[in-house]
């Protein structure tokens, strides 16, 4: 949870590294181009210079959260500066109908609300900044004609709808993640990161179904490491972990891009490749030697004994599968530390 929390930051840190220069220039396009003077000069400038503290900051290690809480501060002195600016001097002394062109970073800074808080702080501080936006209007709500009221009740109504499809975006992306993380768990083992046996008995039954459909090739290579059960008694379930994680790095570096690998339960793990006997036994043996070679630290070197089985006409999940476990066992009954195929085995070393 922490990684992804911080995974979820950096993120957030990238996106205001290119969202806050395009701000920055946009504003200093407006303040260059625009007639600006007094308070409201006063005030772009100093959003200027705070969006571009800001971004300095971002490159360090000073805390998201304090600039979130700064660009925030930044923006309610915006919309605040802008809401009154708006209806005091546009609407009422100049007499214009709309609020003017700045309503167009509206929508961002309700959205980004969903971004510095949780859904419900969210929701509460985009209430609070739609009460401060109304403070403005309301000494004056009765000297305002009829387009200009109607400017303001959109204006206010879109702080509300902009909120509300923030929050259902929120939920959507939450429940989405939850889903993602029940299918993760559903489909990864815990301990080493790669596919359980759950998804291992899918792509079984995928390859052999495409194999029966389509004369679809594939071997299996069906492995578990010797002596396993020695590791565990002497150095403890957390080095024989440590092991079995080391040894799904191994193996991982070794396969090739199209090849599945994952964990089929304890000390066995299973590799489907898409070819024939002779190239899956130089596989097997590729890994053998990998795992052989490997020092796995306190527990020292490690060997797997391996099986390795071709589909053929007829065959199921089960039945592959099946001959691949027996002849890993035949590897087991040689002497360990080498691979059995139908017409192909390797000696130790």
């Amino acid at each position: 949870m922490e990684t992804e929390q911080q995974h979820f930051s950096d993120m957030k840190r990238r996106v205001y590294k290119i969202v806050l220069p395009v701000l920055a220039l946009s504003l200093g396009m407006s303040l260059f181009l625009s007639v600006n003077e007094g308070l409201l000069l006063t005030i772009n400038l100093i959003l200027l210079i705070g969006m571009l503290f800001a971004w300095l900051l971002l490159s360090t290690r000073f805390p998201l959260v304090a600039i979130e809480w700064w660009l925030l501060i930044l923006a309610v002195i915006y919309l605040a500066t802008m809401i009154v600016q708006g209806i005091y001097v546009q609407m009422l002394d100049l007499g214009e109908g709309s609020l003017g062109d700045f309503i167009v970073w509206l929508p961002l800074i309700t959205l980004a609300m969903f971004l510095i808080f949780d859904r419900i702080q969210a929701m509460i501080a985009n209430a609070i900044l739609l009460v401060v936006l109304l403070i403005p209007a309301v000494p004056v709500f009765g000297r305002l004609r009829s387009e200009q009221i109607e400017s303001l009740i959109l204006f206010y109504a879109g702080i509300i709808v902009y909120t509300s499809l923030a929050y259902f975006l929120h939920q959507l992306y939450r429940r989405r993640a939850e889903q993602n993380a029940m299918l993760r768990f559903a489909y990864i083992d815990a301990l080493t990161g790669i596919a359980n046996r759950h998804r291992i008995d899918n792509w079984l039954i995928e390859k052999t179904e495409a194999g029966e459909r389509d004369g679809f090739l594939f071997s299996v290579l069906f492995f578990d490491l010797d002596h396993f059960k020695d590791i565990n008694d002497v150095y403890g379930h957390k080095t024989g972990d440590d092991v079995l994680r080391q040894l799904a790095e191994v193996v991982g570096k070794e396969v090739g891009q199209g090849d599945l690998f994952g964990r089929w339960g304890g000390e066995e793990f299973i590799v489907l490749t898409d070819t024939g006997e002779g190239p899956a036994f130089m596989l097997a043996e590729q890994l053998r030697k990998a795992i052989e070679n490997h020092d796995f630290g306190i527990a020292g070197n490690v060997t797997a004994s391996f099986g390795l089985s071709v589909n053929r006409p007829g065959d199921t999940a089960e039945s592959v599968l099946s001959r691949a476990d027996e002849r890993m066992y035949r590897s087991k009954q040689a002497g360990r530390n080498r691979v059995t195929g139908r017409t192909m085995e390797s000696g130790q070393g």
